[in-house]
């Protein structure tokens, strides 16, 4: 029987132990059965908007998903026409939602260009400088990241056998557009994408001929795509792509058929791994967020139609597949400038331990090596306030995670 240890201390004291990891969960479902919509996440919120429903209308809601209640509420929704095919991603507190189509069919509908920032302090919209891309003609279908507190909107759809191949760069200080270098791998829509440590990560899509795999990374700060590994799964095209700590995931999709699987990138050594499939049917053009080091990916369409079902995953941050579950404590919590951890002597002969601390949109933000012992303090004074979750680790696979709060 395992021993657990809990100190008595005049603060909060959190007591946690570590969850299977690499694997799906299903949480609670979206309101109704749709795709082809944007998501995006602030702080510990998820944001799930536009798209295309059942009866093939285009909406232009907007939804909160709270990971700690396993709700959703719905918000003020976008003061702007319905659409599908947009782009949606997050710069520090504000969220932007832009581009798409505005009908099921396209022949029948108009390429959007409009842009604009949703504000969940106000729960209020603010309309923007319009996408200028294809000569200010607006796209679908294209893909977006964030990097260095920027925005990226990268190829993408113009029209009937019409694609794009340009990078334009959104800079929310200035309310303004920049053209960047065009995407290497010539004209491409459908594509995935992601970012990790300042770089954005585009891979796969289709020119309409040909479904694609090469992957790609590019370096805001010099303007320049590498191409890296290409992308181990089938070739596809409206697959999902988010990013955890210092990994990227990209799977699902459509490559003829309806994909479930998902792949894990490390950018250090440029690899490919293989990771749990997802939790719900196949399928094609569901988003996705992450909320405090895991990700969600809901709804999108498959064999059976539109779906509205949200599943969540946890990574393997540490790489170790078997690890052992140790329990732990940690104080103060609330923190200011240190974060003590306590496991008693469970992690005693373990070898050296790394504490890891993730924001609550999955990025690593510290990392601390530590000798094993019963008790070790890390500073956290140069975190902002916020929630946070941390993971430790030790060179013999043992491991323990839970979650703190920092208050200035």
């Amino acid at each position: 029987m395992r021993k657990r240890y809990a100190l008595i201390l005049p603060a909060a004291v959190l007591a946690v132990s570590l969850s299977a990891q690499n694997s799906w969960e299903k949480k609670t479902s979206f309101g109704d059965k749709r795709a082809r919509a944007v998501a995006f996440s602030i702080g510990t919120r998820g944001y799930l908007a536009t798209g295309e429903d059942t009866a093939d209308a285009e909406k232009n809601d907007l939804w909160e998903y709270d990971p700690g209640t396993d709700s959703w509420t719905q918000k003020a929704s976008l003061p702007a026409t319905g659409r599908r095919d947009a782009v949606g991603f997050s710069i520090g507190n504000k969220g932007y939602v832009g581009t798409g189509i505005d009908a099921s069919e396209a022949f029948l509908g108009n390429t959007l260009d409009d842009f604009w920032e949703y504000s969940p302090q106000t729960n209020a919209w603010t309309q923007k400088a319009p996408y200028p891309g294809n000569f200010g003609y607006g796209i679908y279908f294209a893909t977006a990241f964030t990097a260095n507190g920027k925005g990226y909107v990268c190829c993408g759809k113009i029209g009937a056998s019409n694609y794009s191949q340009e990078l334009w760069e959104f800079n929310p200080s200035t309310n303004s557009w920049t053209q960047k270098a065009f995407f290497p791998g010539g004209v491409r829509y459908g594509q995935m994408s992601f970012s990790l440590n300042g770089k954005g990560y585009v891979g796969c899509g289709t020119d309409e001929n040909w479904f694609t795999n090469d992957f790609w990374e590019y370096n805001p700060v010099s303007d320049t795509w590498t191409q890296k590994a290409d992308f181990p799964g089938s070739k596809r095209s409206f697959g999902t792509a988010f990013s955890i700590g210092q990994k990227g995931y990209m799977g699902l999709g459509t490559d003829g058929g309806y994909s479930n699987d998902l792949f894990e990138y490390d950018p250090i050594d440029n690899s490919w791994a293989v990771k749990a499939s997802y939790g719900g049917e196949g399928r094609r053009s569901a988003p996705s967020f992450v909320l405090t080091g895991a990700a969600y990916v809901m709804t999108g369409k498959g064999t059976s139609g539109k779906h509205r079902d949200n599943w969540e995953y946890q990574p393997y941050v540490t790489g170790i597949d078997e690890s052992e579950t140790v329990a732990a404590t940690v104080f103060p919590d609330p923190a200011s400038d240190y974060l003590c951890f306590s496991s008693g002597n469970d992690f005693s002969g373990s070898g050296n331990m790394t504490i890891a601390v993730f924001s609550a949109d999955g990025r690593e933000v510290l990392t601390a090596k530590k000798a094993a012992a019963p008790d070790c303090r890390i500073d956290v004074s140069g975190l902002a306030a916020g929630m946070y979750s941390w993971i430790i680790t030790s060179e013999s696979g043992k491991t323990a995670n839970g979650k703190f709060e920092i208050q200035r």
